[in-house]
Parts: C-alpha cells; sequence; structure tokens
C-alpha cells in the first residue's frame, strides 16, 4: 500500500493511463474538494471510450453489503479494459468481511474506490490496514494558509491566465480556504475579465464582493460564545441579504478554524475582540457539524436554510 499526498497522487493520476492505475484507492480526509477531483480524473482514465452503464457501479456503505461491492468489483468489464467500482461512505459498512476478503486478490480487471471523507481515525485505520500492496491511500487535508496561494496560482495557470499577489490573497482570505468555491468564484472572474487574462484585484473585488463579511464575523463570535439565538438572528439576516449559505459555510469554516488555531480573525468587521481559543474537543465536533453541513447542502432534500439553522445551533451548544 501506497501512502500519498494529495501533491503526489495528482502527479501519478495525471501520468497514468488506465493500465498504470492501481488496483484500489481509499480517499479519506476533510477537503472534498480533492477528492471529487481524484474522483473524476479516474472516472475519466478508466472508463474513456467505455459504457458506462455496464462498466460503473456506485454503491453507498450504509445502504449496502460488502459481498455485493464484492461481486461487482470481480465482475468482468464488457466492452472496455477495465470496470470501476465506487464505495461511497465506507466507513459505514456495517459488516466489512467481504471486502476484506476481496481485498486479498483484487481484480486486475476492475479499479475499487473506497471513499470515507470524514470517517474517524479508527475506522480510517480499519480502512487502512485492510489495503493490500499495490493499492493507493491518500487523506486529504483541509490545506494550509501558507499552500493556498499556490492552489489559486495553479487553477488560474490551468485556465490560462495570470494574476496579481492581491488578487490571490483577497480570494484565499474572503472564501476562507473553500478550494471549490475558489475555483467557482474564480470562474466569474475569468467571465468578467474575457479577453484580458491578466487578474487584478479589483477584478476579484467586482466579481466576487465580500459576502457580508463584517456579518459573517459576528455570525461566528456568537455560535463561539454558545449565544444561539443571537446566531440565528445573523444567520437570518445574511440570507435575507442574499448570501448562498455554501459561501457562509466556507467562510464560517474558515473563521472557525482560526479561532481553533488561537488566531485573531481579520478586522475592519467592527469586532471589539477576538474570540476566545477552542479546545480540541470544541474544535472536533465544530467541525464534525460543518462536514455534515456540507454534505447536506450538496446532497440532501432538506432545504439550505434549514441546514444552516441547524449548523448554528449545534455551533452554539443549543442542542
Amino acid at each position: 500500500m501506497r501512502k500519498l499526498t494529495h501533491k503526489t497522487l495528482f502527479d501519478h493520476l495525471e501520468k497514468s493511463g488506465a493500465a498504470g492505475l492501481a488496483p484500489v484507492y481509499l480517499f479519506t480526509g476533510e477537503e472534498l474538494y480533492f477528492a471529487d477531483r481524484a474522483l473524476a480524473l479516474i472516472t475519466e482514465k478508466t472508463l474513456a471510450g467505455a459504457p458506462r452503464d455496464f462498466n460503473l457501479d456506485v454503491f453507498y456503505g450504509k445502504d449496502s453489503k460488502a459481498a455485493e461491492v464484492a461481486a461487482q468489483a470481480s465482475t468482468l468489464p464488457m466492452m472496455a479494459d477495465k470496470r470501476l467500482v465506487i464505495l461511497k461512505e465506507a466507513d459505514k459498512l456495517r459488516d466489512l468481511s467481504a471486502l476484506k476478503e476481496y481485498l486479498k486478490s483484487p481484480s486486475p480487471d476492475c479499479v475499487l474506490i473506497l471513499l470515507a471523507m470524514g470517517a474517524d481515525r479508527a475506522k480510517e485505520r480499519t480502512l487502512s490496514d485492510m489495503l493490500p500492496d499495490g493499492a493507493v491511500f491518500a487523506h486529504f487535508w483541509r490545506p494550509r494558509d501558507y499552500e493556498l496561494p499556490d492552489i489559486v496560482q495553479k487553477l488560474v495557470r490551468t485556465s490560462g491566465f495570470t494574476i496579481d499577489r492581491g488578487a490571490v490573497s483577497y480570494l484565499s482570505e474572503t472564501l476562507s480556504g473553500n478550494i471549490a468555491l475558489i475555483e467557482a468564484e474564480l470562474n466569474k472572474v475569468f467571465n468578467l475579465i474575457g479577453e484580458k487574462r491578466h487578474i487584478k484585484e479589483e477584478d476579484v473585488r467586482e466579481a466576487v464582493g465580500d459576502f457580508g463579511l463584517p456579518v459573517v464575523f459576528e455570525l461566528s463570535d456568537a455560535a463561539a460564545a454558545g449565544n444561539a439565538s443571537k446566531a440565528v438572528e445573523t444567520l437570518e439576516k445574511l440570507l435575507r441579504d442574499g448570501e448562498e449559505p455554501l459561501k457562509l459555510l466556507a467562510i464560517l469554516s474558515g473563521n472557525l478554524r482560526k479561532m481553533a488555531a488561537g488566531d485573531e480573525l481579520p478586522a475592519g468587521a467592527g469586532r471589539k475582540s477576538p474570540a476566545k481559543k477552542m479546545s480540541d474537543d470544541e474544535a472536533i465536533r465544530a467541525f464534525g457539524c460543518l462536514m455534515k453541513a456540507d454534505r447536506d447542502l450538496k446532497g440532501s432534500p432538506v432545504p439550505p436554510r434549514l441546514v444552516m439553522e441547524r449548523l448554528v445551533l449545534e455551533l452554539s451548544g443549543a442542542f
């Protein structure tokens, strides 16, 4: 089993054809953007030109049995070199025995991807211990603040643009390290500047705005202080003003990461003093709530407003 960072993983994926892919991948961690991008690359390479209806199976751990996953992974591909089997929420499988047996000798005709994003360390270790030689394991950490400028620069270069340092800083700080959101907002900037091909800070400010940042700081402070009524009131104001729940979640997540590290939040929001540093237990609980809200906003039928209200109540310790 090879354990790779997100950088070495993408080097491996970008250089590999279908024949060079590993038989099994395990992805865990907090940064869904990297997992989604890796999943898209593997899918593209594995099934390029192949009929997907016959060669792609997607399972969810909470609704599936390991024997079903193993059976599909052992099935020969149809009119293709390989088939692709994806098990999402792998950490929620109730009985791993059939999967463990399959992993002792995985099929060379299949690429099996195990996704366990947000799994606790014990379940992550259980899954990684099952991996055979030749498998690839990547834990996707959320990028550090110092890593964000390089990530933004790469997103810009890949799209054929260049960017000022001030514009990079504004994107990184305003969107609090949410890479998927940074990529989405960069697309707005690209459309805005058109043929100019070079992005200045004023271009970013015009296209992106500030997302009601001063009020988001009030929301962060209220939640951290356990003031549930103030937090909900502030959230309602932001939503009435047209702020998008995913953007609010990204900025709130960034603010809470800074609180967990004991860093001051950015100035200029009418804040009298930085919030108190969060304890390790408080930080773990808070980030669990944030990840659940992220998943619900992207894939749950629950209205986004209710997802966000539940989040701020949980962060405030209301229940």
